[in-house]
């Protein structure tokens, strides 16, 4: 009898102990535990898209980096805006292929992406235009962007919006700061961009891969993309997987992403990035 009660007593411990491993697990590190067990796809590309794709129908949320009184690494996989949707989802592919696919080195792996050089250094260390992003996932060997080899022309206009707009921006009424971003605007203008003018994105289509990173070009002065997602073929068309800002939601586009682009006159063509 002795033995029975003390055997309850461990049992109910031990319930209680991984009651409480559970809750003490964040609800993004269980999100990220559910997409490590998706299977790989072909390449990193495709493996993305399935990540992506599991995603659909999560909801948009726009600044979900800002507000906090300190620059800090957000880790937020419940909902998204276009580029920390397209940011996480090649973190965790980034992660399903190292050799610790852990919650940690996810977080180390979007910190990498996310900020210069992989270090938090305050605001202006953040890579506020994905170009840069781009520019650096290619340096550190992440992915390249093929848009020069698929028919991409010289965009020439300088990346300068941000400090532009100062006003839209509270943390640049800081002068440091301030300098800072300034300073990464000029090192990214030295780097040539290149983009498909959205009348020949269609023509284009064929040499756009499942996966591919698709960054769509801005005609607002001084910016450079206006939107990010996922190419994704559809009936023999390239289609846009996305954080939709007007579905508030992960979705497919109801058209082919040639189409898309058409009926927003903000949007002035796209660049195209291959995970490698």
């Amino acid at each position: 009898m002795k033995n029975t009660h003390f055997n309850s007593i461990i049992l109910i411990g031990f319930i209680i102990f991984i009651s409480h491993s559970i809750f003490a697990q964040s609800a993004d590190e269980m999100i990220f535990m559910q997409k490590m067990k998706l299977p790989n796809g072909e390449s990193k590309a495709k493996t993305a898209l399935i990540i992506a794709k599991s995603f659909i129908g999560q909801p948009y949320k726009a600044a979900t980096l800002e507000g906090n009184p300190k620059e800090q690494l957000v880790c937020n996989l419940r909902d998204f805006d276009c580029s920390t949707f397209v940011e996480s989802v090649t973190a965790m592919t980034l992660t399903k292929y190292s050799k610790k696919p852990t919650y940690e080195n996810f977080n180390t792996q979007l910190k990498n992406l996310r900020y210069r050089n992989g270090e938090v250094k305050g605001y202006a260390s953040r890579l506020h235009y994905f170009r840069e992003w781009m520019i650096q996932s290619e340096e550190n060997k992440i992915g390249q962007d093929i848009t020069n080899l698929i028919g991409g022309i010289i965009n020439k206009k300088e990346i300068n919006f941000m400090t532009k707009h100062r006003e839209l921006y509270p943390t640049l009424k800081d002068e440091v700061a301030f300098g800072e971003v300034k300073n990464g605007q000029k090192h990214l203008n030295e780097y040539d961009f290149y983009f498909i003018p959205k009348g020949k994105v269609e023509k284009t289509e064929s040499q756009i891969q499942d996966g591919d990173i698709i960054a769509i070009t801005s005609t607002v002065e001084g910016l450079d993309f206006n939107h990010e997602g996922f190419a994704i073929q559809k009936n023999g068309r390239i289609y846009l997987l996305h954080a939709s800002y007007d579905q508030k939601k992960i979705m497919i586009s109801q058209e082919p992403l040639a189409d898309y682009l058409n009926k927003i006159k903000k949007h002035s063509g796209i660049s195209v990035f291959r995970l490698l």
